[in-house]
């Protein structure tokens, strides 16, 4: 029974030898990603560390574990990835937004899953030589800088270390249990199924380790294919049965928090992300074999790099089309060819399998995921890929040198283009300039950095590649305001309402617009119509209620309720129906409701004013002083500090208690 499994060789390195591999790669990895470290935060970054408050206090732990990736609350989102937050979380409190530290601790876990890859290939008894060179390749590889210097790519990296452990520990048990002793290892086992369930809470493509273990059992065991598979499942059958029962409880545990053990019921896939996802089976799948071996030409040959692929930059193509037939059965024949050459006598097949498999989940080709084509998906796929260079190039020196140095390259170039979110999105554009979300991207910051010319460009290019793209039509909106140009931006607005009937953001705007244009009914109009897609819009039934208010509608005390049912807990609404109240001549209906605004949020200064204007109203100096008091501790304006003189000059008493509290103006 012993012999069934490989785990020896007689030609392994020495210690030193190690130690010394050890020091290249990580050398490796430092130089290459040094200058990957200068870069700020982009895209993703800000809203998933710099922004986020979750992640600002240790007292937000538990809302960490119990809310979607990118925020929310729970029911909504489809990515849940507590373990990653905390990988952030757990460095903001202890050196804050220091973008370098968080560069570092990128290249760190690079490291770390580089040289368990190697530790890894050792194990599995395979040629130093092809072991080094393979390891090599996988800590400088081009197509790595997305998961490595983005800072959000961390995902990638933290996954895949605790994939890459769980697999050195099925080994070390499954080695156990091919010995003739009762000692199963069972705190290896558990502490196998803990790293499982690590890497599915820092990201979802995780999930393929169990079947990774499954390939790695089979490159050990001996004799014929059906003999392996029987061999492997007899060994590893607890280690299955219980990876099963880890990823059930993930997926119970994801619909808790999302609702649904992939994604929220009410979260699709946005077409401009994966213009797969409305496609059926048959073509979804032709078209994803399609993408699968852009992946692997990536790997292999990683000179064009871009950002984002996104619509309409890979288009889709027919099931029956040239194109897509031949990439499916060019993948299927790779695949048959790697399996009719039994993994254990050949590195190649094992590193193309290894590949596929570790690529499935993101693949698109069982289901639609929330994107078609991302280099960073691609991070422990490319263990397959570069096993099979390593084994190439193995004993040709020259030629692998080159390819590393190559590759090394390639990478540092690359990193300069993670810097600033300018440099990233004009390289999406010149990479991509078929993609309707890269030209969105400069236009969106164009429109931050008020470059309007440039954003109505590109948000034109954007649409007039993807005319349902909604968001652009907005974006587009949004910046023809900006211009003065309401009308167009009218008219864009109502083409962004058009290609989604569900888009808040698109009736809220153009009602806005045509406030600014006077047209009050047809704002009203606007509004009402969100409202019958979204009845639990908030934004929407304050807007309406504001306007209401304003035009004198007699709805108008209806509408207000119906926004104070929404935003219960939110004080602007409640501070706002007290300004309203107000101006109705409701004024102790107006005081009640700005204190019960107050309540939900002390410092909300609308609220406070209009108590100040109340006591001023009716002549009770000390409220109005209080009131004002705390308006100036907010905003140290000289306009406030004016109104505490002009107070203490007309009221002597008040005047003693502005003199004892030595208040001074800031301005």
């Amino acid at each position: 029974m012993a012999t069934d499994y490989r785990l020896s060789t007689t030609d392994s390195p020495s210690k030193r030898d190690k130690r010394l591999w050890a020091a290249l790669l990580l050398a490796a990895c430092a130089v290459v990603y040094a200058n990957g470290t200068f870069g700020a935060f982009t895209y993703d970054d800000k809203a998933v560390i710099r922004d986020n408050p979750r992640i600002r206090s240790s007292r937000n732990v538990r809302q960490i574990l119990t809310t979607p990736y990118f925020g929310g609350p729970r029911g909504t989102g489809s990515a849940y990835r507590p373990l990653l937050l905390l990988s952030y979380a757990t460095q903001w409190w202890i050196h804050g937004k220091d973008v370098v530290a968080f560069h570092v601790v990128n290249v760190l876990f690079h490291a770390a899953a580089t040289l368990l890859l190697a530790t890894l290939l050792l194990r599995l008894n395979l040629p130093p030589p092809s072991v080094a060179a393979s390891s090599l390749l996988f800590a400088v590889h081009p197509i790595h800088v997305e998961a490595v210097t983005s800072l959000v790519g961390r995902g990638e990296t933290q996954a895949a270390i605790f994939v890459l452990l769980y697999l050195h520990l099925a080994l070390r048990w499954a080695a156990r249990r091919g010995l003739p002793t009762t000692d199963y290892r069972l705190p290896t086992l558990l502490l196998a199924l803990l790293c499982y369930a690590a890497a599915l809470l820092s990201k979802e493509s995780a999930v393929v380790a169990p079947a990774l273990a499954f390939l790695l059992f089979l490159f050990l065991a001996q004799g014929t294919l059906p003999r392996r598979v029987a061999t492997a499942l007899a060994r590893g059958w607890p280690l299955w049965l219980l990876s099963t029962g880890v990823l059930a409880g993930e997926f119970r545990l994801r619909t808790w928090v999302l609702g649904g053990p992939l994604r929220a019921r009410s979260s699709g896939v946005f077409e401009v992300e994966n213009i797969l996802a409305p496609l059926s089976a048959a073509p979804r799948a032709a078209n994803a074999s399609v993408t699968v071996l852009r992946y692997l030409g990536r790997c292999l040959f990683p000179l064009h790099l871009s950002g984002d692929e996104s619509a309409w930059s890979i288009r889709p193509l027919r099931a029956l089309s040239p194109l897509a037939l031949a990439a499916a059965v060019l993948l299927i024949a790779l695949l048959l060819a790697a399996l009719a050459r039994p993994p254990g006598r050949s590195a190649l097949a094992l590193g193309f399998l290894f590949f596929f498999i570790a690529l499935l989940p993101t693949s698109n080709l069982l289901f639609p995921i929330g994107t078609i084509f991302a280099e960073r998906l691609a991070y422990l796929p490319s263990v397959g890929v570069c096993l099979v260079l390593g084994s190439l190039l193995t004993g040709r020196r020259r030629v692998l040198l080159l390819l590393i140095l190559l590759f090394a390259g390639r990478t540092i170039l690359r990193n300069a283009v993670w810097w600033t979110d300018e440099g990233l999105f004009a390289n999406l554009v010149a990479t991509s300039p078929d993609s309707a979300k890269a030209h969105y991207d400069v236009a969106y910051l164009a429109v931050a950095n008020r470059r309007y010319t440039q954003a109505l460009a590109e948000y034109s290019r954007a649409v007039e590649i993807y005319p349902g793209y909604w968001d652009a039509w907005a974006g587009r909106g949004r910046t023809l305001k900006e211009m003065g140009r309401l009308s167009a931006a009218e008219r864009s607005y109502e083409r962004a309402i058009a290609a989604n009937r569900d888009y808040e953001n698109g009736y809220f705007s153009l009602g806005d617009v045509r406030e600014a244009l006077g047209d009050g009914a047809g704002a009203e109009s606007a509004y009402r119509r969100g409202l019958e897609k979204i009845p639990n819009s908030l934004p929407l039934a304050y807007r309406l209620a504001l306007l209401a208010g304003r035009l004198s509608r007699p709805t108008a005390e209806a509408e207000w309720q119906r926004a104070i049912k929404l935003g219960s807990g939110t004080a602007i609404v409640r501070a706002e129906h007290a300004r309203w109240l107000w101006r109705e001549g409701r004024t102790d209906e107006a005081a009640r409701e700005a204190r019960e605004a107050l309540r939900r949020d002390p410092a909300c200064l609308p609220a406070l004013r209009l108590l100040a204007d109340r006591a001023r109203t009716e002549k009770m100096a000390l409220a109005e002083a209080l009131a004002l008091e705390r308006i100036y501790r907010l905003t140290r304006s000289r306009e406030d500090f004016s109104a505490l003189e002009s107070l203490a000059a007309r009221d002597e008493a008040y005047a003693r208690r502005f003199g004892r509290l030595g208040l001074k103006s800031k301005v």
